[in-house]
């Protein structure tokens, strides 16, 4: 019984070593974590300046303010999930984004789309707040925030929306496939709760 138990009790013994490296390097791991979409508005029926509006077809994505990696996320999400057309511009001289009031956006609205022959032009800037120790020291956590506008070729605000994340950084990267993933679950379960597909401004693809 002894000889039996012996291999039985080692194979134990790596299982729960594996569990627990597997354990300690995940705190070390860093990770971003979405949160609930904040201030989400959709212009209304009542609202519209425009009627009977069609589908939209394409899309410019100026190039997103404060995070590049938030940019490309976004990016990726609005190619894979929808069935826009997706212009990404190179970043055009000027103020940046997170200090144009609404009239600057719509005017570079209207610019991009007749340049770009695009339906809509989106906007994103992310701002920050100082980084903070948790974890016993191992990771900092830094809270951001995503801002998002879309005006339409006329320059309309059509949707604008806020997305707050965590930005968790430890010894190890995050893994950013895993990030894209759950980045553009959360952001199209947004975009369906909103209604932006029925209305035609996300429209998904036909599979």
């Amino acid at each position: 019984m002894l000889i039996i138990a012996m291999p039985v009790l080692q194979q134990g013994c790596l299982a729960a070593a594996w569990v627990a490296a597997v354990g300690a390097d995940s705190m070390r791991t860093g990770d971003v974590r979405f949160q609930p979409f904040e201030e989400s508005w959709v212009i209304t029926e009542s609202a519209a300046t425009i009627v009977d509006r069609p589908s939209m077809t394409s899309l410019a994505l100026v190039p997103v303010d404060g995070d590049e990696a938030m940019g490309a996320r976004l990016t990726k999400a609005l190619l894979d999930e929808t069935a826009l057309r997706v212009v990404t511009p190179t970043r055009q001289r000027g103020p940046l984004l997170v200090t144009m009031a609404h009239r600057e956006r719509a005017v570079l609205a209207r610019q991009l789309s007749r340049d770009l022959a695009v339906d809509a032009v989106m906007y994103g800037y992310v701002v920050g707040a100082a980084s903070q120790s948790s974890d016993w020291g191992w990771k900092a956590e830094e809270p951001r925030r995503l801002f998002l506008y879309m005006v339409d070729r006329d320059g309309h605000l059509l949707w604008k929306d806020e997305l707050p994340f965590l930005i968790v950084t430890g010894t190890k990267p995050a893994l950013e496939e895993s990030v894209q993933r759950s980045f553009t679950q959360h952001f199209m379960d947004h975009v369906r709760e909103l209604g932006l597909d029925d209305v035609g401004y996300l429209p998904s693809k036909s599979f």
